[in-house]
């Protein structure tokens, strides 16, 4: 009698520990199958949405090794029409790390701050108390081409936030210059004039103005254009200013790259 009752708590621990064993085998096999389908066909490989500046130019059998400026590549015409015009039509910021040719965010961020400071904007009284933020992107367009964009297609969007002034800057992110800039003051006005203050967006743009004057576009004197030499670029500010008639008044600033249409 004990034996039998030995013999039958022995075949209920086996046959417990068989059925154990075969569910842990049985989940193991799921495992390594899911495992292997999620690596044939779930796996997703970030692309960065622009190419090297090399690699691009050697995609379209350019040479991208020509003239330099303080050591970064300079654009010819057509790549700054095509990289401004798509920057201003771009219906959104696809964000990427910098590829070959793409200066830094330290380099943006330094670019930034020498635009601002050679723009006499008032910035260095306060640069203590800024608070600095940058992203760099390619403009997502409406209509996507095949493959991918160039580098000098990408722009650093630089932002700096103070209690006097705010500024974002747009940098192209191959040659490094500003190509737009939006400014708010809310103490005092812009030391620049109009004419003066354009005529330098354009010079620290790396760009010659066609025209000695620029041209009013409006009819209350907000908005003034310069063409570009040799190219269908122009440069626009829009400037204002605005008071709550207490003691809060801001001025607004904009300079911005724009590609006049044929």
């Amino acid at each position: 009698m004990i034996r039998k009752y030995k013999y039958t708590v022995l075949s209920l621990i086996f046959a417990a520990g068989f059925i154990l064993g075969s569910m842990e085998v049985m989940n193991q096999i799921l495992r390594i199958r899911e495992a292997r389908l999620l690596t044939e066909s779930g796996r997703v490989e970030v692309e960065e949405p622009v190419l090297g500046w090399e690699d691009w130019g050697k995609d379209r059998g350019q040479d991208v090794d020509g003239d330099a400026d303080g050591g970064r590549p300079v654009l010819t015409a057509e790549q700054m029409e095509k990289a401004a015009e798509s920057w201003e039509n771009r219906t959104g910021v696809i964000l990427h790390d910098p590829v070959a040719g793409q200066i830094s965010m330290e380099e943006a961020i330094k670019t930034g701050e020498r635009w601002l400071d050679e723009m006499e904007t008032g910035k260095e009284a306060e640069e203590a108390s800024f608070s600095i933020s940058a992203e760099l992107g390619v403009g997502r367009q409406r209509e996507t081409g095949s493959g991918r964009l160039g580098a000098c297609f990408s722009f650093w969007t630089v932002t700096y936030s103070g209690r006097s002034m705010n500024a974002v800057l747009y940098l192209n992110a191959v040659t490094g210059k500003v190509w737009g800039a939006q400014i708010v003051r809310y103490e005092g006005q812009p030391e620049n004039d109009h004419e003066d203050g354009l005529r330098l967006f354009v010079k620290l743009a790396g760009l010659q103005a066609a025209d000695e004057d620029p041209v009013v576009t409006d009819a209350r004197g907000t908005r003034t254009e310069l063409a570009i030499k040799g190219s269908r670029l122009y440069a626009q500010e829009h400037s204002y200013s605005m008071s709550d008639g207490f003691e809060n008044s801001y001025a607004y600033t904009a300079y911005q790259l724009f590609v006049r249409q044929e």
